[in-house]
């Protein structure tokens, strides 16, 4: 069972990032940037479509009716032209026949003249001929364009001519405008609508290609960049996203650094503690990363791999001297002191909060993959990999190295107690690869590496 030194692992950036999206119906595509981006424009390019059709139809009513008021000035006009003679000499047969003459025009309604009196003296309908007109020309019903022309002989009115147009025409002309209008602005549009979308599209991709990049940030990868070269605003953030990773990964570098040489100085302390095992860890180290490599273990992986290797003996600094350079065998109570020193490790990296799984990895480098070891007795998959890989590797540097208690054993005897342990003390797969790795002359190289540093 894991103690709680390692297993309270803070969850506050792994709740928010849980948070799944509020209740109810959440459409992914009608809720994203492109969908709302597009959707206002194309609101507004409707809105002018719209806009533009009113305008272009008022203003086609308009010119119609000034050109039909126009019409039937003309008409009247006409009508007082030739109406002055015949109204003098009261020849109501030319009268009749100019009224019939102008009435024939299919946008006349109605003309008739009236002279000084106020008396029809001739009307397109009939039946109002000869009657008074008291209060003078009436007003035009409506839908009606009606003109009226007085009729002057030397400065003296004598009479009046007047026409009305209807307007059934201009509907007619406003619907077949209307219809032809439909078509080329419907087709403007739905081609403007489906424009703005696509563009809507390129720029919006712009900004999720930033947000995939920020989410990848926030999973702890400072290698990723975003290819934008334009001089608008989203290029300019891009530009600055992509500075502030790099200054990121140059700090997180930095802080590597200075990490690895903290842990450097801690097992160079150990060492200095324990003559004996000068080396030791940094062997232990590397071969444990070339076990991890040959394991297909990801970057991450073997970095915590490495790092629990180089510190797995840290909590030797909290066992007494006397017991760790004690040249003969180790009492029972030197024993049980000796074999605190994983959860003094444990101990002793616990505060690091990202090194979480270092620790676990220093706690349990002693335990047998039978559950025979120490100090919690896990076994098989219970047993983190990393700690499997090196309580192997551990046992099989100090096997080969002299210690206070006895010499060196051979690297032949060392292998040989090794396979020995195979399924019992040690996890089958991580023997094998070291297996493999002294049979390659690995070891042997990594070993004459530490050696040549050691005596820099």
């Amino acid at each position: 069972m894991q103690p709680d030194l390692v297993s309270q692992v803070t969850l506050s950036q792994k709740t928010s990032a849980k948070q799944g999206p509020p209740k109810g119906f959440r459409n992914p595509f009608i809720f994203s940037l492109r969908w709302k981006v597009a959707l206002s424009f194309s609101i507004l390019l409707l809105l002018v479509a719209g806009l533009l059709f009113i305008a272009f139809m008022r203003y086609e009513r308009i010119f119609l009716s000034l050109e039909s008021q126009k019409r039937a000035h003309s008409l009247a006009n006409n009508i007082v032209i030739n109406a002055r003679n015949p109204l003098l000499s009261q020849d109501e047969l030319r009268l009749g026949s100019l009224i019939e003459s102008v009435s024939q025009n299919s946008e006349v309604q109605y003309a008739y003249l009236v002279d000084h009196r106020g008396c029809i003296l001739y009307h397109s309908e009939p039946e109002r001929t000869g009657k008074m007109l008291p209060a003078g020309i009436p007003d035009p019903a409506k839908g009606i364009i009606q003109s009226s022309i007085p009729i002057e002989v030397e400065n003296i009115k004598v009479g009046t001519a007047v026409v009305g147009l209807g307007v059934d025409h201009i509907d007619r002309a406003m619907i077949e405008t209307a219809t032809g209008l439909i078509l080329p602005l419907g087709l403007g549009a739905g081609l403007g609508i489906l424009g703005v979308f696509l563009l809507a599209g390129i720029h919006v991709n712009r900004v999720k290609r930033l947000e995939e990049a920020v989410q990848a940030l926030g999973s702890g990868d400072l290698l990723v960049q975003v290819k934008d070269n334009s001089l608008d605003e989203i290029g300019r953030l891009t530009r600055h996203f992509n500075e502030m990773v790099y200054q990121l990964h140059s700090a997180r570098q930095q802080n590597q650094r200075n990490f690895k040489e903290t842990v450097s100085a801690l097992a160079a302390a150990v060492e200095a503690k324990d003559a004996y095992t000068r080396g030791h860890c940094d062997r232990v180290a590397r071969i444990s990363v070339a076990i991890g490599n040959r394991l297909e273990m990801d970057e991450k992986q073997r970095e915590e791999l490495e790092l629990a290797a180089i510190l797995h003996d840290v909590g030797k600094i909290g066992v007494k001297a006397g017991i760790i350079g004690k040249a003969g065998p180790l009492t029972e109570s030197e024993y049980i002191e000796m074999q605190r020193h994983p959860e003094i490790g444990a101990k002793i990296l616990s505060p690091l909060s990202a090194y979480q799984e270092v620790a676990l990895f220093v706690r349990h480098h002693h335990e047998n993959y039978d559950g025979s070891g120490y100090p919690d007795g896990l076994k098989e998959s219970e047993i983190p990999q990393a700690a499997r890989i090196i309580h192997l590797v551990d046992a099989f540097d100090a096997m080969t190295t002299n210690r206070p208690y006895r010499t060196a054993l051979s690297k032949e005897e060392a292998l040989s107690r090794i396979k020995q342990g195979y399924g019992k003390q040690f996890d089958p797969v991580p023997v094998d690869v070291l297996l493999e790795l002294e049979k390659e002359g690995h070891i042997d190289a990594i070993s004459e590496e530490v050696e040549q540093l050691e005596r820099q």
